[in-house]
């Protein structure tokens, strides 16, 4: 999963929509904070995306805080304040009324690879019951299970024990439509399920599941939040909430069947074969809508891909989604180019004969399978007329400019798309030989370059085309890549004219 998107604003907003929660309008100020993160270059980045919020970083360690403060002087983004404490400390100073924290639209936190103790987490849930506003939304990353069959073990331990004979043969047969995605990639257990179905004894194959206790952050997790007035509102990574594209057939209606089991969420988990979640949660009460134009007229959607890079079908759980429709193909060409709303596309000609349903159905098929991204809102760029000498847009991405450029991508702050936008190296030298000299002298920046990546095979082989470095080779660069990206750029606010 790509860090740098699954907890931008946009996502958030975009994800609770699907559940019917109105988002929050494009330019409308808004507070986002985020619990010790590991990474405050990315909220740094976050920030410079996204100036009309606020944005804080709530740090465990003071060098942590300072290492924040350090970054976003340096890169002089100014809408983002670093903090210092334990989550302990900062629900008390929420309690004694500190303004330091305002009240939150937004308040995230991974704890992914270093588990929160059970007070610290009980304060975490604490702390977002106390900072966000109704509507609000928590983004929380975490370990579900400890083990791979740790979702398994959890259904078993839950439903088997109270279950008579024919019942838990039934529930053998429930397992494997649920667990076609973990008994596939675990032969002996799948081999024991079949030989406990062919032998008519369930018992054989619960006695391995049926000892040691279990560590659900799934559970956990639904225990600690509903009481507070949160409901769930959805995965970060868009395609798990599409069920049916994301799980096994054979699955699908089980799944159905279970919603209203407090145990929905693990069913889910097995399910899907995940020990990783990407949960949002909605404090409620929430501003709810069952309007379209109220849920998702707001975003826009963009591809970062080139257009011959798009696939024409992508495949699913349930089969080949086909891509190479009239509507699809239409909706991609205008994407590649340039993010659009879902009301300009049924306002241009090339969209009139489509209604709006299948419009927003076509764009979240497109979104659920990872190829288009909803953005936070139209951004004012200068044209492509006006590039005879671009610059990096914002603070922020000025960085690259002083930048030695050698890894496989490069992630530049967007202002349109609310977040970080990756290029490849390719592309970075090609922008930071712009930013330098100007469209005419771009191959004398970008020449030196080459020549000291040259020096460096594995770094070259990413960038260059095999040879020396030349003047043509960097001529052949900046063809290529101002003619397929330049639009892009200039779209996304990488850069603008100087």
């Amino acid at each position: 999963m790509n860090p740098h998107l699954d907890f931008t604003p946009v996502t958030l907003s975009y994800v609770a929509a699907l559940r019917g929660v109105r988002p929050r309008q494009p330019g409308e100020k808004f507070a986002y904070a985020e619990v010790a993160g590991s990474d405050p270059d990315r909220l740094i980045c976050l920030a410079a995306s996204n100036p009309e919020g606020r944005f804080f970083g709530l740090m465990a360690r003071p060098a942590d805080k300072a290492d924040g403060e350090r970054l976003a002087t340096a890169r002089q983004v100014s809408n983002v304040t670093f903090l210092e404490g334990c989550l302990e400390d900062y629900l008390t100073r929420a309690g004694k009324g500190d303004s330091t924290i305002p009240p939150l639209h937004y308040l995230c936190v991974d704890e992914r690879q270093a588990a929160l103790p059970a007070s610290e987490r009980a304060a975490l849930f604490a702390l977002a019951e106390k900072l966000l506003l109704p509507g609000g939304l928590f983004g929380y990353r975490y370990r579900a299970y400890d083990q791979e069959d740790g979702s398994l073990r959890l259904l078993v331990q839950a439903f088997a024990p109270e279950m008579d004979a024919a019942q838990a043969q039934e529930f053998l047969q429930e397992l494997k439509k649920l667990g076609p995605a973990y008994f596939g990639s675990h032969p002996k257990e799948a081999a024991k399920l079949e030989q406990a179905i062919a032998s008519g004894v369930p018992d054989q194959f619960f006695a391995d599941y049926e000892a040691g206790e279990i560590r659900s952050g799934s559970l956990n997790t639904l225990l600690g939040l509903h009481p507070r007035g949160f409901s769930y509102a959805g995965d970060a990574d868009i395609g798990m909430n599409y069920v049916e594209r994301a799980a096994p057939a054979s699955a699908h209606q089980l799944i159905i069947d279970c919603s209203t089991s407090p145990l929905y969420e693990p069913i889910k988990d097995f399910a899907l074969n995940r020990q990783k979640r990407c949960d949002i949660w909605c404090r409620q009460p929430a501003p709810t809508t069952a309007n379209l134009s109220e849920l998702f007229g707001g975003f826009v959607y963009g591809i970062t891909l080139a257009r011959a890079d798009v696939p024409k079908q992508v495949k699913s759980e349930n089969g080949a989604i086909n891509l190479d429709t009239p509507l699809y193909t239409k909706l991609v060409d205008f994407m590649t180019l340039m993010p659009l709303s879902i009301g300009d596309f049924l306002a241009h000609p090339e969209g009139k004969a489509y209604s709006p349903a299948d419009v927003v159905g076509a764009v979240q098929i497109l979104v659920a399978c990872g190829l288009a991204r909803p953005m936070r809102g139209h951004y004012q760029s200068t044209t492509q007329a006006n590039i005879a000498q671009p610059r990096l847009a914002g603070s922020f991405n000025q960085y690259l400019d002083k930048t030695t450029v050698t890894g496989a991508k490069i992630w530049l702050a967007s202002p349109m798309a609310g977040g970080a936008v990756t290029v490849s190296a390719r592309d970075a030298l090609v922008m930071q030989a712009l930013n330098r000299a100007g469209l005419a002298n771009s191959v004398s920046a970008l020449l030196p370059e080459l020549e000291r990546l040259a020096k460096d095979p594995a770094s070259a082989a990413r960038v260059m085309d095999a040879g020396a470095p030349s003047a043509e080779m960097a001529t052949s660069m900046i063809k290529d890549s101002v003619s397929q990206s330049i639009v892009q750029w200039y779209a996304y606010g990488l850069l603008a004219a100087a």
